[in-house]
């Protein structure tokens, strides 16, 4: 239906969008893919959560270092010009592993360098969207690509990495991954180039982007401080956000540690979160309408709470279904696998009704002129929620174990359910008032 939108409006016959589009299929399928590679392979070398840990926080840190700046260069800068640079040094990057393939600090920089050269082209594409697209085609461009970034997910995490790897071997893939993000920047660089420049990068220019960015946050924060449903719609989604992170950095060693599986097979897990979170993308439009965004996200969350807890009692479970495999008795441990890929379908069903409510109900109740602003607080608080649990997750595995870990995201979520619990109540009412009140209103 988007497609055929997309068609009707002409998207399909513009040949930059076309352009971009692929360039964006193709270099986020293989990060992802290069992303679900890299787990597999450290969590192999290493046979350590902690180790899959500082992965993912390798990724999680150059947003963090080079946020501000990213957007500060792209807006001074030819964004064609950035697009072709990014892809070639991702590929330039990769290479790396090709020349030491199973070398841990190889690993960890191809991880940083790769995740550092995104930051900047993130940027670049959505800001050539606008040069490229008619205005009236920005929407359809915009749910073309959303769709792409959750496809690329599923596609290249999920598809492409584990069966290559599988079938073909890590080398077969980061070659594959090196020929994707070279396409990208061959097809990018058939874009026209960015108008000319209002304003070039210097220090001074720097230092005043770097001023404003304080203020921004400051009116951001205190924009928050009286609107503390949107606030607190914001904590959802940067919990959720750093469940995650978490689940991508133990994702390995659960499948080895409780599943009794090769550290590669931890699709078995991420798989069907993401089935689950296509799933609850669809029962939100029937779940919604009904309930409203208030119930829904208490919803997810308690759901959210009952899976953790199941991850988290699995691995007694698993080493009797272990035992038993072992003595001849190998139809429990099947079964046992189903319990646990059927909790994480449930888990990512929960991801969906926290996420997206969460996210909608903010696009809805926020004021054009701060919208800009409040997002960069999300992002800074993903940021901010996902450092320390990558810290401290692979440790708190390898020295005590995975239940404590599920039980302890399970006591945070808990508490971030209960917080905001009166203020989800109170903004439902406010919600159902107004409505009644615009019903009303328009019944006159």
């Amino acid at each position: 239906m988007e497609i055929e939108t997309a068609a009707q409006q002409g998207l399909l016959r513009n040949r930059a969008f076309l352009a971009v589009w692929s360039a964006q299929i193709l270099s986020m399928t293989a990060a992802n893919a290069l992303t679900s590679a890299l787990i597999a392979l450290v969590a192999e070398v290493t046979k350590s959560n902690t180790s899959s840990s500082l992965l993912i926080l390798f990724a999680v840190i150059p947003p963090v270092l080079f946020g501000i700046l990213a957007g500060l260069f792209v807006d001074r800068t030819d964004k064609r010009l950035v697009m072709v640079v990014t892809n070639a040094l991702r590929a330039l990057a990769v290479t790396l592993t090709l020349l030491f393939e199973r070398n841990l600090v190889t690993a960890y920089a191809v991880n940083f360098l790769v995740a550092s050269v995104t930051v900047f082209f993130v940027p670049a594409e959505a800001a050539t969207l606008p040069a490229i697209v008619r205005k009236r085609d920005l929407l359809t461009a915009n749910s073309l690509f959303t769709f792409t970034f959750n496809g690329a997910f599923l596609l290249g995490f999920i598809i492409l990495a584990p069966l290559v790897v599988a079938f073909a071997g890590y080398t077969a893939l980061f070659a594959a991954i090196i020929v994707m993000f070279a396409a990208a920047a061959a097809l990018c660089a058939t874009l026209p180039p960015s108008g000319p420049l209002v304003e070039r990068l210097g220090v001074d220019v720097a230092g005043q982007a770097i001023e404003r960015g304080r203020r921004d946050i400051g009116e951001a924060l205190g924009f928050l401080a009286t609107r503390r449903a949107i606030a607190w719609s914001l904590i959802y989604i940067a919990v959720m956000y750093t469940l995650v992170a978490m689940a991508g950095a133990l994702a390995p060693g659960y499948v080895r540690e409780v599943l009794l599986l090769p550290e590669r097979s931890f699709a078995l897990l991420v798989a069907p979160a993401g089935i689950g979170v296509v799933a609850g993308l669809g029962a939100l439009n029937l779940v919604t309408p009904r309930v409203g965004h208030g119930r829904v996200v208490g919803l997810g969350l308690g759901t959210t709470v009952a899976a953790l807890i199941v991850l988290a009692a699995a691995r007694p479970v698993a080493a009797i279904a272990g035992r038993a495999a072992k003595g001849g008795g190998l139809e429990g441990l099947p079964y046992f696998i189903g319990v646990v890929t059927l909790t994480a379908f449930v888990f990512g069903v929960a991801y969906a009704f926290v996420t997206v409510p969460s996210m909608t109900y903010i696009q809805e109740e926020l004021p054009e002129v701060i919208r800009g602003r409040v997002f960069g607080v999300l992002n800074m608080l993903v940021s901010v929620f996902s450092l320390l649990p990558l810290l401290l997750v692979g440790p708190v595995a390898d020295l005590w174990g995975i239940a404590p870990v599920f039980v302890g995201a399970a006591a945070l979520v808990i508490a971030v359910w209960m917080g905001g619990r009166r203020v989800r109540h109170t903004a439902l009412i406010d919600r159902g008032l107004a409505n009644v009140s615009r019903d009303t209103g328009a019944s006159r």
